[in-house]
C-alpha cells in the first residue's frame, strides 16, 4: 500500500512539472497578450510602437493617452486597441485588399498624406491672411474716402509690383489672392459698420447718459441728409462717436427730423430718456417754437436740454456790418469774383505777385457758408493791393478808383483785423471735448476784450489791430463796429452767466455762499471733496473731465451732476467736418452711392472695427 502511494506521487509530481514547462513555453508565444492583461488591469495607457505601421496604423495623441489612427481609412481606435491582434483585425476585416502590403506601402501612404495635410494647412493659413488684408485694405479705402474700385484697380496692382520687385514672383502669386473686388469693398464696409454699431449699442445699453449734436445738408444729388454725433464716457475717458446719416426721403421739417432721429436712436439702442443735451444749428425747421424739432422733442422729453450751436451764433454776429463797411466788403468781394472768374486774370495776377516778391500769388475766394473765409479774403486782399491795383489800372479804373482810396483801403485794413480776431475766436471753439464751460469762457473773454478795444480806440490807440495802426481811419468807424459787435453777442449769447457751474471748473477754490443753490447731498459731497487732499493734488494732474470721473466711485452725486454740466456738446463741430467727408465722398463720379451711412460710419469713428473678430465669424475663401 506504501509502495502504491510513492508511485502515484511520483507520476503527480512529474506530471505537474510537464505541466509547468508547457505553460513556461506557451508563455513565450503569448507575453504581448499577457503583458497588455496586466496593463488593462492596472489602468497604464499603451504606448505606440513603430513594428504597428506594419498593420497600416499611426498614432494621435489626445490627453496622455496615444490613439491609434488606420493611415487608410483614418478611423480613429481606442487605446486599449493599441495592440497586434486588434490593429491586425482592423485591418484583415476593413481593408483585406491590402492584407499583404508591407510597412514601406503604408509608410509611403503616411507620408503623402503628411504632405497633404501640410498643403491644406497653408492653404487655410493664406486664405485666413487673405480675409484680414482684406477687411483692413477696405477700412484704409473707407477712411481715406476713396471709390471701393480703387482697391482692385490701383492698390492690388501697386502691392503687386511692389512685392513682385522685393520679394519675388512667389509672394506675387500671394498678394494676388487678398480679395478685393468692388463687392467684396462694399461687404466689407457694410460689416466693419454694422460692428461699430454694434459696440455703441453696448457702450451704451446699460442706461448711459448721453449727449446728441445734429445737423441738416443738401449732397451733391440735392437729397437731404442729418447727419448726428453722440458723446458719451467710454470707461475712463471722453467719445466722440459717430452716429448716423441718415437721408430725409421729401421734406425736412421738426416732424421729419424727429421722427428720423428717433428711429436711428431705436436702430443704435439707444432711449430719448438718456439723453441730456442736443445741440442744433438755429434753422426754422430745429429750432421753431411751434413745429420745430425741439419744441416736438420738449413735449414728451422736458429734461433734455437744448442748445444753439456757439459757431453757428458767432457767424451771425460776424455779419452784422455797419452799412458803410459792408459797402466795403461787397466791393472786394466783387474784386476778388472778377479776377478769380477769369483764368487770364488769375495767371496775369500770379506772375506780378512773383515779380513783385509777395508772400502769395493768389487771391482766396469768398464763400459765405465758410466761418473763416472773410478773415482770409479780407487779409489777402489787403496784401495785394498793389499788384491788384496796378492790374486794374488800365482795364478797371474804377476798382482802380477805390484801392487808391486811402480812407477805403483803411476801413479794409480795419475788417481785416477785426475778422483775424473772430476768426481766432471761431477756431478756439472747434475742436473735440469741447464744451458749454470753456465755450462760454471764451465768448465772455472776447466781450471783455472789445470793451478794452473800445476804451484804446477813444484814446486814439489801434495797436490791437496790426494792419489798421498805419492807415488814417476815423475812429468813429471803428467804434460804431465795436458797439454793433457788442449789442449783437449779447443779443445772441443773453445766457453766458454760468457762474453757478464754478465749483465745476474748480472745487476747491468756492465757498459754500458760491454752492447754495446745489441739493444737500451735492453740498455734503462737495464739502467732504474739499476737505480731502489727495483729490485736490490729484485736480491738479487730471485735466477736468478726467477728474470728475476720478471721483465718480466716492461721491457719485457730484460727479454725476458735473459730467452732466461737461458732456453737452457747445457746437456741430463734427456734424460740419462730417458733411465736409460727405461733400468728399459722395462726389459727381459717384453721387448715387446708397452705402453714405455706412460709409461715413467707418471713416470718422472714433471707435475702430473689430477685424479679427469678423474675420472668425467668416469663412475665409481667396475667390472671392
Amino acid at each position: 500500500m506504501e509502495k502504491f502511494l510513492v508511485v502515484k506521487r511520483k507520476r503527480l509530481s512529474s506530471s505537474e512539472e510537464h505541466s509547468e514547462n508547457r505553460t513556461s513555453d506557451s508563455s513565450g508565444s503569448s507575453a504581448t497578450m499577457l503583458l497588455t492583461q496586466r496593463c488593462s488591469s492596472s489602468g497604464a495607457a499603451r504606448r505606440y510602437q513603430e513594428s504597428y505601421l506594419s498593420f497600416g496604423f499611426t498614432y494621435t495623441e489626445s490627453g496622455n493617452r496615444e490613439l491609434p489612427v488606420c493611415v487608410v481609412c483614418g478611423e480613429k481606435l481606442s487605446n486599449e486597441c493599441m495592440v497586434p491582434s486588434k490593429l491586425n483585425r482592423h485591418l484583415t476585416t476593413k481593408h483585406s485588399h491590402l492584407e499583404k502590403k508591407d510597412k514601406a506601402y503604408f509608410s509611403r501612404l503616411l507620408s503623402s498624406q503628411v504632405k497633404e495635410a501640410k498643403v491644406m494647412n497653408n492653404i487655410t493659413k493664406t486664405s485666413e491672411k487673405a480675409l484680414v488684408a482684406s477687411y483692413k485694405v477696405a477700412e484704409v479705402i473707407a477712411r481715406k474716402m476713396q471709390p471701393h474700385t480703387a482697391a482692385e484697380t490701383l492698390i492690388l496692382p501697386a502691392c503687386k509690383e511692389i512685392v513682385k520687385s522685393m520679394l519675388g514672383e512667389a509672394a506675387e502669386r500671394e498678394i494676388s489672392k487678398v480679395p478685393l473686388s468692388n463687392d467684396t469693398i462694399a461687404r466689407r464696409i457694410e460689416d466693419m459698420s454694422a460692428d461699430i454699431q454694434k459696440q455703441v449699442a453696448e457702450k451704451l445699453n446699460y442706461g448711459a447718459k448721453f449727449a446728441l449734436q445734429l445737423d441738416e445738408s443738401t449732397d451733391i444729388s440735392k437729397k437731404c441728409q442729418l447727419m448726428s454725433y453722440v458723446r458719451f464716457l467710454n470707461g475712463e475717458s471722453l467719445a466722440e462717436q459717430f452716429l448716423a446719416c441718415k437721408e430725409l426721403p421729401l421734406t425736412s421739417t421738426g416732424s421729419d427730423i424727429n421722427n428720423c432721429m428717433t428711429s436711428t436712436l431705436k436702430e443704435n439702442g439707444l432711449y430719448w430718456k438718456n439723453c441730456i443735451s442736443v445741440c442744433t444749428d438755429g434753422a426754422p425747421a430745429m429750432t421753431g417754437r411751434m413745429k420745430g424739432f425741439t419744441s416736438r422733442l420738449k413735449q414728451d422729453f422736458p429734461h433734455i436740454v437744448f442748445s444753439h450751436c456757439f459757431l453757428h451764433r458767432e457767424a451771425l454776429v460776424a455779419k452784422t456790418i455797419p452799412e458803410g463797411l459792408k459797402n466795403v466788403m461787397s466791393s472786394v468781394v466783387e474784386m476778388v469774383n472778377y479776377i478769380k472768374s477769369r483764368a487770364l486774370k488769375t495767371r496775369v495776377l500770379k506772375v506780378m505777385c512773383q515779380e513783385a516778391g509777395a508772400l502769395h500769388d493768389t487771391l482766396i475766394l469768398h464763400t459765405e457758408i465758410r466761418w473763416l473765409s472773410r478773415g482770409k479774403v479780407l487779409s489777402r486782399f489787403y496784401e495785394l493791393k498793389n499788384e491788384l491795383l496796378q492790374m486794374f489800372a488800365a482795364e478797371k479804373p474804377e476798382f482802380a478808383a477805390l484801392i487808391s482810396d486811402e480812407t477805403w483801403c483803411s476801413k479794409v485794413a480795419y475788417l481785416a483785423d477785426i475778422f483775424g480776431h473772430l476768426n481766432i475766436l471761431n477756431a478756439s471753439m472747434q475742436g473735440k471735448e469741447e464744451n458749454i464751460l470753456s465755450s462760454s469762457d471764451k465768448l465772455n473773454g472776447f466781450l471783455r476784450k472789445m470793451q478794452v478795444w473800445k476804451s484804446k480806440v477813444e484814446k486814439g490807440e489801434l495797436e490791437m489791430f496790426p494792419l489798421t495802426v498805419d492807415t488814417d481811419i476815423c475812429s468813429s468807424v471803428v467804434l460804431e463796429h465795436l458797439s454793433v459787435l457788442e449789442d449783437k453777442m449779447k443779443q445772441y449769447f443773453p445766457s453766458l452767466n454760468v457762474n453757478e457751474c464754478d465749483w465745476v471748473r474748480n472745487p476747491f477754490a468756492v465757498t459754500t455762499e458760491d454752492t447754495k443753490h446745489l441739493p444737500l447731498q451735492e453740498a455734503e459731497e462737495l464739502a467732504e471733496l474739499q476737505a480731502d487732499r489727495t483729490m485736490k493734488l490729484k485736480f491738479r494732474e487730471e485735466t477736468l473731465l478726467q477728474f470728475w470721473i476720478l471721483v465718480k466711485r466716492e461721491f457719485p452725486v457730484l460727479s454725476e451732476h458735473a459730467i452732466s454740466v461737461l458732456l453737452p456738446f457747445s457746437t456741430t463741430y463734427l456734424c460740419e467736418q462730417g458733411f465736409s467727408a460727405l461733400t468728399y465722398i459722395k462726389n459727381k463720379k459717384r453721387e448715387r452711392l446708397l452705402s453714405v451711412d455706412q460709409e461715413l460710419r467707418v471713416c470718422l469713428s472714433a471707435i475702430p472695427p473689430r477685424i479679427e473678430q469678423l474675420c472668425r465669424s467668416k469663412q475665409a475663401h481667396v475667390s472671392h
